[in-house]
């Protein structure tokens, strides 16, 4: 089914039907931020911060590239909402109330929306507001025949990625405000959705969208976690991502401010294997989760990383958080950029990522292992950490990777390895005393019972 141009026209001119206009009044303080200036002033801008195919708020609104989806986004909303002409009316009245409206404004920064009257405004939230909840409750789980007409299998990917764009984004009061008049279970449908990120590794098998993404994260998520994560007031779809990757901070040491040990820097995951360290992908899905363990073996022991899957939306997502990360005045809302930071810390080469693949870790979805030391080393250039991040699980691999028995165990290891010809000079010494051994039982040994009817049998029978 192709698109009909007279149903596009007839969705365009209902949208404008209904739409009134008004004086654009001046923003004030921001929830919604653009990418900070020194991610902006990059060659990489327009590759991981810039959206590909659809715009959702002002940022990028009018952008020549994204008229496509823009000219469709009509007919979402009709869609969305059935057809029904007086809901759709009703909506618009209510997000274009003067204190609603003034509340939108403020989420974005100073003048960025002030080219955009009440009006026009107003129809960039309603529409885009529309786009994200039927691109959440249709197309993402699975349903392919309720967009076969309107997006292709290659833009349904691109519109995952750029919904999770920093200066992508709409504030979550118009989902709210939408989701009034939609008689679905909109809220748990948006958590799953965003629990589903490519981020987070799983077993369960993909629907048709997440094969096409590489993830393997379709289980629905925990009751508990879905109000946890709705428990407060959201700003937006990457600030729900956010704290979902998040959401399990650890708790700092209370005295470290008393201390002047805790920048702690370590070898790469390789070098750790040979101290004895190995790794395992946590149970808890929060890159804010870390954890260091000691075995029953006194030169074993185990980190505990969130899995990830690494696929071509890994850096731009990555990116994005860390650069929303770079505007929260909260030290836990790093975990994103300090988990970056930590996994640089331990991939210095591909033999590092085959270790961490290995241990389950990460999921290569991008290709060679090469591929993925190069994402996690760019992200990680000139990027600064928080110090306080994972301070006890830092303090203790460091702990056990000085320890002088572990060194001991290291270079053992290592000999063992080098000296391959210690292997066969071992065999050749065990198979010679078992010779021996044989030989001696042969010739000295205690009498057997059946000897005499054997010696016997040999002379009667000629055996």
């Amino acid at each position: 089914m192709e698109i009909n141009d007279d149903e596009l026209k007839d969705e365009q001119r209902v949208i404008d039907s209904i739409i009134d206009t008004a004086p654009p009044p001046s923003s004030s303080t921001a929830r919604i931020h653009k990418v900070p200036g020194t991610m902006r002033d990059t060659e990489d801008y327009d590759k991981y911060y810039v959206p590909k195919v659809v715009s959702i708020g002002p940022y990028h609104f009018g952008n020549q590239k994204l008229e496509l989806i823009e000219k469709i986004k009509p007919i979402f909303a009709m869609r969305l909402l059935l057809n029904n002409i007086e809901t759709l009316r009703s909506l618009y009245k209510k997000l274009g109330e003067p204190e609603t409206v003034q509340e939108l404004r403020n989420s974005y920064e100073d003048n960025s929306t002030i080219a955009y009257c009440d009006n026009e405004f107003t129809k960039m939230m309603l529409l885009d507001g529309c786009f994200i909840l039927y691109y959440i409750l249709f197309i993402f789980r699975g349903e392919p025949e309720t967009c076969q007409d309107l997006l292709k299998s290659h833009q349904i990917v691109f519109v995952h990625q750029d919904l999770f764009l920093l200066e992508n984004q709409i504030p979550f009061k118009v989902l709210m405000e939408v989701m009034k008049f939609l008689k679905i279970d909109c809220l748990s449908k948006i958590t799953s959705f965003i629990y589903g990120n490519t981020l987070a590794s799983g077993t369960s098998k993909p629907t048709w969208f997440e094969s096409i993404l590489c993830t393997r994260n379709n289980q629905s998520c925990p009751e508990e976690s879905k109000r946890v994560l709705m428990d407060t007031d959201p700003d937006h779809i990457l600030y729900l991502l956010h704290r979902s990757l998040t959401n399990k901070a650890q708790v700092l040491r209370k005295d470290w401010s008393t201390r002047n040990d805790y920048w702690y820097t370590f070898p790469n995951a390789n070098d750790l294997l040979d101290v004895g360290i190995h790794f395992k992908p946590s149970e808890i899905k929060s890159l804010a989760h870390i954890e260091f363990s000691k075995s029953t073996w006194w030169f074993s022991a185990s980190v505990k990383l969130p899995p990830i899957i690494v696929d071509y939306s890994t850096k731009p997502l990555l990116l994005n958080l860390i650069a929303y990360e770079m505007w929260s005045h909260e030290a836990y809302d790093a975990g994103v950029t300090s988990y970056v930071c930590f996994l640089d810390s331990l991939i210095d080469h591909p033999e590092d990522v085959k270790v961490l693949i290995k241990a389950g870790v990460l999921k290569n979805c991008l290709g060679s292992n090469s591929e993925v030391a190069e994402v996690f080393n760019e992200i990680g250039t000139d990027l600064v950490s928080n110090n306080l991040a994972y301070f006890e699980a830092k303090r203790r691999i460091q702990k056990h990777y000085e320890s002088w028995s572990n060194t001991l165990y290291s270079q053992l290891k290592h000999e063992y390895n080098k000296s391959s010809w210690v292997l066969a000079l071992l065999g050749a010494l065990v198979a010679l005393i078992l010779s021996g051994v044989q030989a001696f039982f042969t010739v000295w040994g205690p009498k057997c019972e059946c000897d005499d009817l054997c010696k016997f049998l040999k002379m009667n029978h000629h055996l």
